[in-house]
């Protein structure tokens, strides 16, 4: 008979041992979950409560009695003249010019509304902007930036249109429906009336800046159409000409009568009535969540380290 065979190590995980190593810790598992929802309890309660901001847009539509342009593209085109920019471009065009350098310069002329955006940086007493102080753990997280990247702490700039430009991109989200055609601008802040106020003056700007230069373009436009009107022999160029006219002075007189030349409110902005952030359920889970896992890890970890010892 041959000799019977080594018994082969079995390097699988025993569950049964997993489970009764973390049985054995269940009061250090129980002790650091209980850590951990303390923590995330201490965070709720030192931070930020933020509300939702949500203002709707929609475009500013033209008199259905206006002439009708449809075919005329082609035509137009023939002739050697260009058609009137349309009022979904002028939309398109208002969407993306609301976070531009051009409207936070006039924006910017809101001296109160300035002082509130950065008012963290605002001396009374110096009656100026400072840089602020960004205090013991903010200088070593920039030490610990620096070390890491190579990259040092660039000079204090004070307010100014491009930094208040880059602030509302950053905190002002701007999506288009596409059922309905309607813009939305919403922001998540502490400071839900200064929002509002910055989305209204930001809206409006953008709106008389884009009324701006329609008025500045639509004279030439108005001359080159009827210089072309003179010269055209075709009574098909004629009749397309005279639809152009129409379509633009129609628009000159949108812009010279309404406020709104391009956009304007659908509701008034509506400010959510509890915070929305941040999501106290959401934040205890995920603490009482990480506190188990941890304190698995660290139950695992010393039984690791006691078992060869106890061999």
């Amino acid at each position: 008979m041959s000799e019977p065979k080594p018994a082969e190590i079995n390097d699988e995980i025993d569950l049964r041992e997993l489970f009764l190593t973390l049985w054995r810790g269940k009061y250090v598992i129980f002790l650091i979950s209980v850590m951990a929802i303390a923590f995330s309890s201490i965070y709720l309660r030192t931070s930020e409560r933020k509300y939702s901001v949500r203002a709707v847009f929609k475009p500013v539509v033209e008199a259905s009695g206006g002439p009708n342009l449809s075919g005329l593209s082609g035509l137009a085109s023939f002739a050697g003249i260009s058609m009137p920019t349309s009022n979904s471009s002028d939309f398109t065009t208002y969407q993306k010019l609301i976070f531009s350098e051009e409207v936070a310069e006039k924006v910017f002329t809101n001296r109160e509304l300035v002082l509130k955006i950065f008012r963290g940086e605002w001396n009374s007493d110096t009656g100026s902007f400072v840089a602020p102080v960004s205090g013991r753990l903010g200088e070593m997280k920039q030490l610990v930036k620096s070390v890491l990247t190579g990259f040092e702490k660039g000079k204090y700039i004070p307010p100014n249109p491009k930094r208040l430009s880059m602030l509302m991109a950053a905190i002002l989200n701007v999506s288009v429906d596409n059922s309905t055609g309607f813009l939305s601008i919403t922001a998540e802040t502490s400071s839900p009336d200064m929002i509002i106020e910055l989305i209204s003056n930001a809206t409006q700007e953008t709106d008389d800046l884009l009324k701006e230069r329609f008025f500045v373009s639509a004279e030439d436009t108005l001359e080159f159409y009827y210089q072309k009107l003179l010269t055209s022999r075709s009574p098909e160029h004629r009749e397309a000409l005279a639809k152009l006219i129409s379509a633009e002075d129609q628009k000159l007189m949108l812009a010279s009568k309404s406020s709104n030349f391009v956009a304007e409110p659908l509701t008034m902005p509506s400010v959510s009535l509890y915070p929305t952030s941040p999501k106290s359920s959401l934040v205890l889970a995920l603490g009482f969540v990480l506190g188990i896992f941890l304190g698995a890890a660290i139950v695992l970890v010393r039984h690791a380290i006691a078992k060869p010892r106890a061999t």
